[in-house]
């Protein structure tokens, strides 16, 4: 079998991850497929791994702006398909609107498909574009010969508006390089405002992630006396970083610290200074940053919307991201219950093992083989 990657709109994030890994810690030719061709912009397909069995193309048009990928997949992918005899495409990305009918696509945005969120968005054209992927997602997957999801959650909520043929769940995998063992944990009072309780969140700073929500409860418990602070890891758009800055101005002991960007090869080592972790998202497929953070050893203070629950499992400490004081009162017991902090990060350490990029990547592929070798059977 000869399959093709449609990755035209991966570009960064947890799907450029998961393509990078799934590629790498894969071997397709054990699933009857021969070789693999991916087709995507020059900038991704540099961060991809070379292997004997791979071959990257791009095209002009994948290389401009979000919009022209639409045209690249309706007029030029279908027939660059043909020509090399591809039997089966995989859409990791959600959308395809070529001709090419033997498709698989997988489901790894739920903004699209979750309105409440992306309506958070204060940008018109961000909404639109939103909106316009829940209409080109909700094509390619009723088209596809099976929809690839990353947890029960997603594949429930999606199919409600979807009609789907078939599904598999194959979750997403870690990096080994975060893999630590639990931290031990200590009594707040045996912290001090010189040495504090170091909590860290890695994300983004956009609309669904409520970094100031968590900064404001940060602010109030240090008011109170609590030896703690909080570091802010990743980028950020214009709006909400504004929004973060506003909370800030509150901070008269600087115990919130926005670094920004982190490049992902220094990422482990941040894991691995904190003491414990936040992470307050209301809009999430399967974060791979919650994974991390699992595999990292710490305790994890997290939002109770989306798939988080069914991703970190039974914990101690799950909050409402939208409510200040909910974020506030659950840190509190965080910080007051070392021993519970220590149950928490060992629950989620021993959780983490399951979830292996390698296992993903032959999941993947021997699924891609079944799938089209069920097709063909009924044929």
């Amino acid at each position: 079998m000869i399959l093709a990657i449609d990755a035209s709109n991966i570009r960064s994030g947890g799907g450029l991850t998961h393509l990078a890994q799934i590629l790498a810690q894969g071997n397709p030719q054990e699933h009857n497929i021969s070789k693999v061709i991916i087709w995507s912009s020059q900038s991704t397909l540099d961060l991809l791994p070379t292997q004997p069995w791979l071959i990257k193309r791009t095209h002009k048009l994948l290389n401009k702006s979000f919009i022209l990928t639409f045209v690249f997949q309706l007029i030029y992918i279908s027939k660059f398909l043909k020509e090399d005899k591809v039997d089966l495409l995989f859409v990791p990305g959600g959308t395809f609107i070529g001709s090419f009918r033997n498709v698989v696509s997988m489901s790894q945005n739920m903004l699209p498909f979750e309105k409440v969120e992306r309506n958070r968005f204060p940008k018109y054209s961000t909404k639109f574009k939103f909106l316009l992927l829940r209409i080109t997602q909700s094509y390619t997957f009723k088209k596809s010969l099976s929809v690839i999801f990353l947890t029960e959650y997603a594949k429930n909520y999606i199919k409600k508006s979807v009609r789907i043929k078939n599904s598999i769940i194959i979750s997403h995998g870690i990096n080994l390089k975060f893999t630590n063992l639990p931290k031990k944990q200590r009594e707040i009072e045996s912290y001090t405002f010189n040495h504090p309780f170091k909590l860290l969140y890695v994300s983004i700073v956009t609309v669904y992630k409520h970094q100031w929500n968590i900064a404001e409860a940060i602010i109030k418990l240090r008011n109170e006396g609590y030896p703690i602070e909080l570091d802010l890891v990743g980028d950020s758009t214009p709006e909400s970083l504004l929004k973060l800055y506003n909370v800030m101005k509150q901070d008269t002991f600087n115990v919130i610290n926005y670094k920004g960007l982190v490049s992902y090869q220094n990422l482990d080592k941040v894991y691995k200074n904190a003491d414990g972790f936040i992470f307050g998202s209301s809009c999430e497929n399967q974060p791979i940053i919650l994974l991390e953070a699992m595999s990292a050893g710490l305790p994890i203070l997290c939002s109770q919307m989306g798939p988080m629950p069914e991703v970190l499992g039974e914990n101690q400490f799950y909050f409402n991201p939208l409510d200040v004081n909910s974020i506030y009162l659950n840190l509190k017991k965080f910080l007051n219950n070392f021993s519970e902090r220590e149950t928490s990060a060992i629950k989620s350490y021993e959780r983490s093992t399951k979830y292996t990029w390698k296992e993903c990547a032959d999941n993947t592929f021997k699924a891609l083989n079944e799938i089209y070798t069920n097709a063909n059977n009924k044929k």
